[in-house]
């Protein structure tokens, strides 16, 4: 028997105190002569004898209640010796398959078949085994099982997928798929074991009690391997007059080797170019000048001569050939300068898909708001009446407006197409300017902003909310400074100051940028596409459903990736295979493009020191006896303190009842 916390003893010093009390206690009648005893009523009272045992049973029972309160509490428990043989209690097998990327490697995939078979085969008469697969996560294939034919079938069913792996999520499903109490349980685990599927702390490696780690790795010595790495450059041909792209080819070989990357579009050969590719290095690309058709097109650069592992040979990129949405900004400012620091912001923003159209009030009568994704009103102050309805009609139908109240708009007393009331511009009291205050970060106009906190506003206007408003910052006094208001299907946005930086210093900050962009994106609805992404990444829907009720989601195959309900509800969808997918909507078309995770491309494998440490976490050391003997297993220890714990309890009600009885004897003396 061993103490799990030791110290906790000190605390049966304490059974001196109740042995003090009862001494000091203990009761030395004094007799006293008297005459007669008829005076006396008869009364049966407790012998002399009962009570002295009463006595020592309270005395026990409190001194054996303070010393198995500290021997509970020093948590002893009881080590079983490992005489028990494995091969004498029927096992869990659980064969675990790895169906990362890195093992459709040539050979790699039929020797872990053949592995599995091999386990399969040697499973004892009494013995239950049940397939995993690994990558992405850990999926259950079949239930534990006796059936060799079911588990061959199941295992042959599987094939490398282009997913990454991670042995932290296989020891977690082995823990949550080991059985309570004595049953040993071999894990079976059946990959080329990549470093880079290990997890962050080797903590999470640790088998359960009673599990034992069998390794089988498939990987050869001397596998080699080149890789497109990753592609960058422009991906929004409209934005470069002269688009580039640049590929990195990574070496996982010990040989230099020459390799040619070839550029389609669309199914098209645009360029090819042969470099040398050093030896477990990197090397780059580029591709400069191509042309693309409008719209989106299909890229793909491919790695020639093809290795041990085509699937990373091949690059995918969504080109953006399409025109930017348009912006009507509606200035008064003859030198508008509000304007050139808000087509600035959205210029320097990555990524833009919008486009700033500046016009005067009078020139803006002449155009159509249904024709842009969103309308500036900065600082206008009055605007013809069958403009103002054309633009309220154009909110209430789902249009985006975005209003600046200055100088003009205040003097008007109201902000046009939405009727929210403006006094006049005041001054900060107390100071030179004002700061902002509370600022709602979490909504989607303002999610990226870092701070308007440190922004001075020199002036600004008292906007008068009403119910339904929304107040999504306010200046340090509390006044509203941004407020959202619905009309209708649409939504606007009411910032009580200018764009320029008459009356505040925002433009010339460096918040400005994501201000801007950020809310002309929420209110245009215009998401910020992601052209390429890795496999098991989630796909955005939330956001891009603002400018449609529906987006319809196809794979690389064609097929639809979600359900009507889903098409319309759901907020994102996890991207399970590599190519190009499609997304519609009633925005248009837009196509993402789809990678395998490239830290599959490395063949490093896990370290022999590491295996035998991860190993030597399971039963008896996780060192299983050479050819499949039978090995000694340690059971878990019996816990005693927790039996301790429950005759605890019964000790404390003894005692209750025995110190009560003990009080009315002594009422009766």
């Amino acid at each position: 028997m061993s103490l799990l916390a030791p110290l906790f003893l000190a605390g049966a010093l304490a059974v001196g105190l109740p042995l003090w009390l009862h001494l000091l206690q203990r009761e030395n009648p004094i007799r006293l002569p008297f005459s007669s005893l008829m005076f006396f009523e008869k009364r049966k009272t407790s012998t002399l004898l009962e009570r002295k045992w009463r006595y020592l049973l309270l005395m026990a029972l409190r001194l054996a209640l303070i010393a198995l309160a500290a021997l509970a509490f020093a948590k002893p428990i009881w080590e079983r010796p490992p005489t028990t043989i494995v091969s004498d209690i029927p096992s869990l097998q659980l064969i675990t398959l790895d169906t990362s990327l890195s093992m459709g490697h040539d050979g790699r995939w039929q020797r872990a078949l053949a592995a599995a078979d091999t386990v399969i085969d040697g499973l004892g008469e009494a013995d239950r085994a049940q397939i995993l697969a690994t990558g992405p996560s850990v999926r259950v294939i079949t239930q534990p099982t006796r059936d060799k034919a079911e588990l061959k079938a199941a295992a042959a069913s599987l094939e490398p997928g282009s997913s990454s792996n991670s042995f932290g999520d296989v020891i977690e499903a082995a823990r949550s798929l080991s059985p309570d109490g004595d049953t040993p349980v071999e894990l079976h685990l059946i990959s080329d074991f990549q470093s880079s599927a290990m997890p962050g702390r080797f903590s999470d490696l640790v088998l359960p009690t009673m599990a034992q780690l069998e390794v089988h790795n498939v990987s050869e010595p001397d596998d080699a391997n080149w890789a497109i790495e990753s592609v960058k450059g422009t991906l929004r041909l409209h934005e470069s007059e002269k688009p580039r792209l640049e590929a990195t080819v990574a070496s996982y070989s010990t040989q230099p080797a020459r390799k040619t990357v070839t550029l389609e579009i669309n199914g098209q050969a645009v360029d090819s170019i042969s470099q040398e590719v050093a030896a477990m290095g990197r090397t780059s690309f580029l591709f400069e000048g191509f042309e693309a058709p409008k719209g989106y097109s299909r890229a793909r650069l491919a790695l020639s001569p093809a290795d041990d592992l085509p699937a990373d040979d091949v690059r995918l990129v969504a080109l953006d050939n399409s025109p930017p949405e348009p912006i009507l900004f509606v200035t008064a400012d003859r030198r508008r300068r509000d304007a050139l620091f808000y087509q600035e912001a959205l210029r320097s923003s990555t990524q833009s898909v919008l486009q700033v159209e500046v016009s005067s009030p009078g020139d803006a009568e002449r155009r159509n708001p249904s024709e842009f994704a969103l309308v500036v009103l900065s600082d206008v102050g009055q605007l013809s009446t069958a403009f103002e309805q054309k633009l309220r009609s154009y909110v209430e139908g789902g249009g985006a407006l975005l209003v600046a109240v200055g100088p003009e708009t205040a003097r008007r007393g109201s902000i046009p197409a939405l009727g929210m009331r403006v006094t006049a511009g005041r001054l900060p009291q107390g100071g030179e300017f004002q700061l902002a205050g509370r600022v709602d970060e979490t909504h989607e106009a303002l999610s990226r902003v870092e701070s308007l906190r440190g922004v001075e506003f020199f002036q600004t206007a008292r906007l008068q909310v009403e119910d339904g408003d929304e107040v999504l910052a306010t200046l340090a006094d509390g006044a509203p400074l941004l407020v959202e208001r619905r009309l209708g299907e649409g939504r606007a946005l009411v910032f009580a100051s200018t764009l320029d930086n008459v009356w505040n210093d925002l433009p010339v900050r460096p918040v400005f940028v994501p201000f801007a962009a950020e809310s002309a994106r929420y209110l245009a609805g215009a998401a910020e596409r992601t052209a390429t992404l890795t496999v098991d990444d989630a796909l955005e829907l939330g956001r891009r459903r603002e400018a449609s009720r529906m987006v319809q989601v196809y794979d690389p195959a064609g097929n639809r990736a979600l359900s009507l309900s889903e098409a319309m509800q759901r907020d994102d969808l996890t991207l399970d295979q590599a190519g190009f997918w499609e997304l519609r909507g009633e925005g248009g078309v837009e196509i993402v493009a789809v990678n395998p995770d490239p830290r599959e491309s490395n063949m490093r494998p896990i370290d022999d020191e590491t295996l035998r440490l991860w190993r030597s976490t399971g039963r008896s050391g996780g060192v299983a006896a050479e050819g499949g003997a039978a090995t000694p297993i340690k059971p878990p220890p019996v816990e005693i303190w927790k039996w301790l714990l429950f005759l605890l309890v019964a000790i404390v009600l003894i005692e209750s009842v025995v110190g009560n009885r003990r009080l009315d004897v002594r009422r009766e003396v």
